[in-house]
């Protein structure tokens, strides 16, 4: 049951980083960016919520 929490950190991390990337593009081609910056919040707290969780679970 651990292991989905460490699976769970590194899901959202690689969505974090996606969400990144494509607001750099949006914000390059001069598009809104509102969306983006909404799901950059979502995705940095389910993150920081999974490594919390998984870190005290292992240590």
């Amino acid at each position: 049951m651990e292991i989905l929490y460490l699976v769970g950190a590194i899901l959202f991390s690689i969505l974090w980083f996606t969400n990144l990337v494509q607001l750099l593009e949006k914000l390059h081609q001069g598009k809104n960016i509102h969306n983006q910056k909404i799901l950059g919040c979502v995705w940095s707290a389910c993150l920081t919520i999974f490594i919390i969780i998984s870190t005290s679970i292992v240590f």
